[in-house]
């Protein structure tokens, strides 16, 4: 089924199918149409960032190659096979499940006030805390047997002589294609992003000092930090939309725990021991 899906999907990127007259459908795949309210629901699910004309038309091939293959398996009667026909009523059943719930559970929409938030941030400073960073250029060399080793040495003596230009160093023989275009610079990077041996000898150089040729997993890193920033806290109002979202989904999940609690202790449940047991011996 999958490699027909695909077969499917190539088709649906290639063709143009002709659309009937009526405005309100945005594409069509044979006797399968998706009106505009369809396509925006699809759209409403997207990230704002992500709402470009070519992800859309992604999601309205893909969704209209999903409807064709459920239009052919009814037309071949698998939704009325006992074994289908039941999964099929068991998703409906956990959709609307989960719509009902969700709706319980929705928090009001003043929800979280700002002395909640305030609290948050202040309990989780460590959290939003930036680590130390560095800005570090690099000349990297590829391999660790003698020769490379005796290569980086080489090039390590003309990016750190007096006047030298690393960056001039760095574009003409640093084998980290990306680095050496920018003259090796590397960005800003925090510890966790340098692998353990670079991050030691990063945070040992001074500024503008060339360290000597460090050796990683793949090869040998001539370093340069040209600057760096101390810790530093994001203000509130930079972090305060990712706070009300975790405050939100903290008292969802706490609404909808309560919701179920005193479902249960209204209407009890009742287990039939005996048949359980028969039924966990496959009886």
């Amino acid at each position: 089924m999958r490699l027909r899906l695909l077969a499917l999907l190539a088709f649906a990127a290639t063709a143009t199918p002709a659309l009937a007259a009526d405005s309100d459908v945005i594409a069509r795949m044979g006797d399968v149409s998706l009106k505009v309210s369809d396509a925006r629901q699809l759209a409403d699910r997207l990230p704002a960032s992500e709402r470009n004309p070519q992800i859309l038309e992604r999601l309205i091939r893909t969704e209209l190659v999903r409807r064709s293959v459920a239009a052919e398996a009814r037309k071949q009667g698998f939704d009325r096979k006992p074994e289908v026909a039941a999964r099929m009523d068991q998703a409906a059943e956990q959709a609307l499940v989960g719509a009902y719930v969700g709706s319980i559970a929705k928090p009001p929409a003043d929800y979280p006030p700002d002395s909640l938030v305030r609290q948050a941030y202040d309990a989780s400073k460590d959290t939003f805390t930036l680590p130390k960073r560095y800005q570090v250029s690099q000349i990297y060399v590829t391999g660790t047997d003698a020769k490379a080793k005796a290569k980086a040495d080489d090039l390590y003596r003309q990016a750190s002589a007096r006047n030298a230009d690393f960056a001039a160093v760095a574009r003409k023989s640093s084998q980290h294609a990306a680095s050496a275009a920018r003259g090796g610079d590397m960005g800003w990077l925090a510890e966790k992003d340098m692998l353990p041996a670079v991050a030691g000898a990063v945070a040992a150089l001074k500024k503008n000092e060339v360290g000597k040729p460090v050796l990683g997993p793949a090869g040998y890193h001539i370093l340069r930090v040209t600057d760096s920033k101390a810790p530093e806290l994001l203000p509130l109002d930079k972090v305060r939309p990712a706070i009300v979202q975790s405050l939100r989904l903290r008292r969802a999940k706490e609404i909808e725990a309560s919701y179920l609690d005193g479902l249960a202790a209204k209407t009890p449940i009742a287990v039939d021991g005996i048949g359980l047991s028969e039924l966990a011996k496959g009886k």
